[in-house]
């Protein structure tokens, strides 16, 4: 069974362009390469906010 991550909001996108310009590599990249990068960094926001809510309910 492949593993779903889970979904990005706009939001995620958004933040993820901004980390994504502030890092001058990626102008050696093409624009579909760059969204590539942007929709990983998405991702890896989406991931961390549901980590970050398990943990939080498992406190109480």
């Amino acid at each position: 069974m492949p593993i779903r991550p889970p979904p990005f909001s706009e939001r995620d996108l958004v933040h993820a362009r901004n980390i994504a310009r502030s890092w001058k590599l990626l102008d050696q990249l093409s624009p579909a390469e760059i969204e590539i990068v942007v929709r990983a960094i998405a991702q890896g926001i989406a991931e961390g906010r549901i980590s970050g809510l398990e943990i939080a309910q498992g406190c109480y």
